[in-house]
């Protein structure tokens, strides 16, 4: 979050709690509370569609009280509070994440894995979406893609595919029907 998303969360969670409203009475004292809000909150986005993330709901959440939990009643929200709400929406994000290949030379370790971090923070942080996995689909490849497959013919020589015919019986059956 960048400084002007942090005061509207600050300025948010200070309709619930006047103990918030109090610490920012004067333009210093804001400046003073948003400037380390920032700082903690650097990494955490305002909103993300794609995990359904709203900062500002997360604070709603916090001032809620559900069950017996009246930690709103003793103190205001801290950073620590988003952070924690944030924690499991970010470890959504980079598990359906796949690292793409990086444009730099592998045998340059250091640019190699700089370039691996620096894409998996855009991630964590709510930059980038994560690259997912593509799906296999069951269409027909193109006829571009289906001259190359013909013109380069199987991996598996004939005399080795009619060895292993008897311990392929079900693949066997399937190549002779699309045939």
């Amino acid at each position: 979050m960048d400084l002007q998303e942090v005061a509207a969360l600050l300025n948010h969670a200070g309709m619930f709690d006047s103990r918030l409203r109090r610490l920012m009475s004067t333009h210093h004292q804001a400046a003073e509370l948003i400037r380390p809000w920032g700082d903690a909150l650097a990494g955490v986005p305002a909103v993300q569609d794609s995990v359904s993330w709203d900062a500002a709901r997360a604070v709603d959440r916090f001032y809620e009280q559900q069950g017996r939990d009246r930690t709103a009643q003793y103190r205001s929200v801290e950073p620590t509070d988003i952070l924690s709400a944030w924690a499991p929406r970010r470890a959504e994000l980079l598990q359906r994440h796949i690292d793409p290949v990086p444009e730099a030379d592998p045998d340059d370790t250091v640019a190699y894995l700089a370039e691996l971090r620096a894409i998996r923070h855009a991630v964590a942080v709510g930059l980038t979406p994560p690259v997912e996995q593509r799906q296999l689909t069951s269409t027909r490849p193109t006829a571009e893609v289906a001259a190359r497959v013909a013109a380069t013919g199987s991996p598996i020589p004939a005399e080795a595919r009619r060895a292993l015919a008897p311990y392929r019986a079900l693949p066997v059956r399937h190549e002779t029907v699309a045939a």
